[in-house]
């Protein structure tokens, strides 16, 4: 370059010189040897490449330092740990993210082994086979790893590795950069379980829907029903073995070829379109009635024939659904068959079982009531002439003792025979119990007297006695007897020296509930554990020997049993043969208060005798109410008519009228008017409403017509000699009317409650019975003829002439429920009590009261024979 210069330099000097012209430099240049000049030009080229070259290699060693330095940075910045080995292992050069990564300072790695730096143990072989491919010529690329940290921990790394060589290709290192790849192989773990987690709930769910579709096929293949399904089409899709077997077609005959009208009736599906149509819904035979079915109920269930490939008619009861996916797409119908071939027939038979054995009931019944009737009437004797006597003043004191024991022995009899005679009805209907003030000294007492002279007869020691029990309580004293006696008598009677306890003891209280232990112990025969087990069942004795020894039917302790479980106890024994037995039980009765005692033992009894008016359109009312007040001492007068009772009224003065509310000519009320309307002291006698309606707002109604008060139907004799005192006196406790029937609340009523006819039996004879119930028989006789039983009821709440006709019929009902209910017919009062409500009421109810009327006659009417042919 700087001969270059000089050359330069030397021409611009020749230039400069006094050589204007060509002619002249040619002289000079002819003055200078040509070899001179050549060598000059020569040297002077050399010099100038040689400059050049020098110049070129200085300016390219300058750019591969600045690509170096550019190259150095760009490491040194990366986020990639980049680390430069050589073909030793030693660490040539190691970037500030190998720092970050790694824990180590560039001084403190370069120079020392990578492997021994940075490569854990086990991943030593790891680290020769990647320098042995990379010598081989292999570059591996994102390589994942393991690598150490300076303080120990392992890290998660992917490596890329290249060789390194020389301008002239040999191999003199390797370059490995690194990134953490923690969080990428936690997220790539985490991934893995969810797929492992997704593949097993995956196989898990296909070997469930396996199962489903396993256990369906098995439910479908081995169902004792027929199981159809249809497209929306109508095609049969789906044909089980057991429709097969029901019909005689196989699935392959059917499915995707026929529809289900195949063996459905057309005559029956014709009848089923036509009722549907005067239902309002129009539709089409055939499939139409099977889709408009299902349209109003779905599912949909009724009786179908079916007709079998055979021509045989198949009664089915045949359950339809439709088919739907979750977003309710259609996919057809599902039909269940069940045969009821066999379910009918046994039906029937059924049917004729039942008919069988309700004949064999009824003469069960016959022979019960002429049975019943044989040894009551005699005993209601005893009982009745018992009762007249007691009522004599001047009996003297050990006569009276004597004759009470007669009423109560005969009475306690009474309740054995009736249990005794009516044990069906017992196990049918179960027991009802009465809610009395129950004085227990006075029935233990009562007990003992009863079994006290059996016992002397054998030279027993009877002791009875009650330890620390209210004297008065709740219950049913008569029931809670009839157990006593059975448990004493046994005991008497098993037993042949030594003596029988009956103790009664209060075991605990809580309020006003007494908690009571009785026991009846004997010193008798004993019963072992094997006999004690049928002890408690009908017609059963602890052995054969028993009966044929001391006699018995084994009905005792069987119906003493039902009526312990009806006061919510327990009948148990304790025995050891040959040492004697316990009886004993546990029930829960409520200490008795005051004004119960007031409610149901107040004397009856008027200071002085009252003239009183009875008016009642039934003949029997009139009789008994007669009797019943005559007996105690009442002046009686007897009107059949409201206009009768008012003429009466205005010509003679009463103490008190008992008015019936619904008689023929004029009823009650439209009397008590004109009664009251009078105007003298004979206008505000006490007038007392006679009537089975004791519902509030018919109360209400009485009162508004004028009446002070109401008597229920049928009449009790506590409750009308109670009324008397209460309006003649003003100082005896109310007896109340007869509790009103809860609403809405079906009540399991008797067909003859023989209770109240035994009631009747005290104050009329079998003659004056017999002819109540002649007067009751003609009464139905009525009803049936006028009204049927297959009467058209569904009209009466349209023409007027049937609206007439039926408030007539709940007059006569009306009439009847008096009748009935004094001789104890409950179903048929109760019945004729609601034929009269419904008689004005709407059709539905008319009909269904109509229904239950017969119903309740059908039920009476033997009774009410037997009750006749008394006569």
């Amino acid at each position: 370059m700087a001969v270059i210069v000089a050359l330069s330099v030397v021409a611009g000097r020749i230039a400069s010189e006094d050589a204007p012209s060509w002619e002249t430099f040619g002289s000079w240049a002819l003055d200078i040897p040509w070899w001179i000049l050549g060598s000059s030009l020569a040297v002077g080229l050399l010099i100038a490449g040689l400059i050049e070259l020098h110049v070129t290699r200085l300016e390219r060693r300058d750019a591969r330092m600045r690509h170096y330095a550019h190259l150095a940075a760009i490491v040194e910045s990366s986020s990639y740990a980049i680390v430069g080995k050589g073909m030793d292992g030693a660490v040539l050069s190691w970037n500030k993210a190998a720092e970050r990564l790694f824990g180590y300072t560039a001084e403190q790695a370069i120079g020392r082994n990578a492997s021994d730096l940075i490569v854990p143990e086990d991943l030593r072989e790891e680290e020769q086979q990647i320098l042995a491919g990379i010598r081989g010529g292999t570059s591996f690329a994102y390589l994942w790893t393991k690598r150490k940290k300076a303080s120990g921990d392992l890290v998660d790394v992917a490596l890329s590795i290249s060789p390194v060589r020389a301008d002239d290709g040999t191999l003199i290192g390797l370059a490995a950069s690194a990134r953490d790849i923690t969080d990428l192989v936690q997220a790539e773990r985490e991934i893995h379980n969810l797929n492992a987690s997704l593949e097993r709930q995956v196989a898990e769910r296909t070997a469930q829907l396996e199962k489903t579709l396993t256990l369906q096929t098995a439910i479908l293949e081995r169902a004792a029903y027929a199981v159809i399904a249809t497209d929306v089409s109508g095609t049969i899709t789906l044909f089980n073995p057991a429709a097969e077997r029901m019909l005689g077609y196989r699935a392959e005959e059917l499915i995707g070829r026929a529809t289900a009208m195949l063996f459905h009736d057309p005559d029956e599906l014709a009848e089923r379109a036509e009722a549907m149509r005067k239902e309002g819904v129009y539709v089409a035979s055939n499939l139409g009635v099977l889709r408009a079915r299902l349209a109003r109920s779905d599912p949909d269930t009724a009786v179908w024939t079916y007709i079998d490939r055979y021509g045989n008619r198949i009664p089915t009861r045949l359950t339809l659904s439709l088919l739907r996916t979750k977003d309710g797409t259609n996919l057809g119908v599902l039909g269940i068959a069940v045969d009821l071939t066999e379910q009918l027939k046994y039906e029937n038979e059924l049917k004729a079982a039942r008919a069988s054995a309700e004949q064999a009931s009824a003469a069960k019944a016959d022979f019960l009531a002429n049975m019943s009737h044989e040894i009551r009437t005699p005993l209601n004797g005893i009982i009745g002439y018992a009762d007249l006597v007691l009522e004599d003043q001047t009996l003297a004191p050990d006569t009276r003792r004597q004759v009470s024991r007669i009423f109560e022995a005969s009475d306690s009899l009474r309740v054995i025979i009736d249990d005794i005679l009516d044990f069906s009805k017992i196990e049918a209907c179960g027991i009802k119990l009465e809610s009395k003030p129950l004085y227990l000294e006075e029935l233990i007492a009562n007990c003992a007297s009863i079994i006290e002279p059996k016992a002397d007869e054998k030279g027993l020691q009877l002791i009875a006695t009650a330890r620390a029990t209210p004297s008065v309580l709740i219950g049913d004293a008569a029931r809670l007897r009839q157990v006593l006696l059975n448990l004493m008598n046994n005991a008497v009677k098993f037993t042949a020296t030594g003596s029988v306890e009956l103790i009664v003891s209060c075991l605990s209280r809580a309020g006003n509930i007494a908690r009571l232990r009785i026991a009846v112990t004997d010193t008798g025969i004993g019963i072992s554990e094997e006999e004690q087990k049928g002890l408690f069942r009908r017609f059963s004795q602890a052995d054969e020997t028993i009966s044929r020894k001391y006699g018995g039917t084994g009905l005792g302790l069987a119906i003493s049993q039902r009526i312990v479980h009806a006061m919510q106890g327990e009948l148990k024994i304790e025995s050891k043969p040959g040492v004697g037995s316990t009886f004993y039980f546990d029930i829960d009765l409520p200490v008795a208060d005051q004004i119960d005692i007031d409610r149901h033992d107040a004397p009856v009894a008027c200071s002085r005798s009252a003239r009183i008016l009875v008016v009642d359109d039934v003949e029997m009312n009139r009789d008994l109410c007669q009797t019943m007040l005559g007996r105690a001492g009442h002046e009686v007068d007897l009107a059949d008519s409201g206009s009768r009772a008012i003429a009466m009224t205005g010509s003679r003065s009463y103490d008190l009228i008992f008015m019936d509310v619904q008689m023929g000519e004029m009823d009650g009320l439209e009397a008590t008017r004109r009664i009251r309307a009078l105007g003298d002291g004979r206008s505000v006698v006490p007038i007392i409403a006679l009537t089975a309606n004791v519902l509030p707002e018919q109360v209400a109604r009485y009162k508004a017509a004028g009446m002070d008060d109401h008597l229920g139907k049928p009449i009790n004799r506590a409750e009308l000699l109670g009324c008397v005192a209460r309006w003649i006196d003003g100082t005896i406790t109310d007896v109340p009317s007869a509790p009103l029937a809860p609403t809405g609340v079906e009540v399991a009523l008797p067909v003859c409650d023989q209770d109240a006819l035994d009631d009747l039996r005290l104050f009329a004879d079998e003659q004056v019975i017999a002819g109540f119930a002649a007067q009751l028989s003609e009464t139905l006789a009525c009803i049936r003829a006028q009204w049927p039983r297959d009467i058209d009821t569904s009209r009466v709440d349209h023409e007027a002439a049937d609206q007439t006709a039926q408030e007539a019929l709940g007059a006569i009902a009306h009439k009847a429920i008096s009748l009935a209910g004094q001789l104890g017919f409950s179903q048929l009062a109760e019945a004729c009590r609601r034929m009269e409500t419904a008689s004005c009421g709407r059709a539905q109810d008319f009909a269904d009261a109509h229904t239950a009327l017969h119903a309740a006659i059908d039920n009476a009417l033997v009774e009410l024979e037997a009750l006749q042919e008394i006569a």
